[in-house]
């Protein structure tokens, strides 16, 4: 599928969520909501220690605004 039809269709699914009712959820009901899809892996507590936390370059060039006062 080319990759402009994939966006599409991202776009389309993220209007389509009910992201109230999401975000009412815990985290249980979420896991269990997706429990049907067995290609959906949830990482472990090991590998979310592991996890970096990736800032957008676009985000980096702007300095805090703390620094800006």
């Amino acid at each position: 599928m080319p990759a402009k039809k994939q966006l599409e269709e991202a776009d389309r699914a993220i209007q389509e969520v009910d992201w109230e009712k999401l975000r009412a959820m815990s985290d249980d009901k979420i896991r269990a909501a997706w429990a049907w899809d067995k290609d959906m892996t949830w990482p472990t507590d090991e590998e979310l220690a592991e996890f970096d936390l990736v800032i957008p370059a676009k985000s980096r060039r702007k300095p805090p605004k703390e620094a800006a006062e």
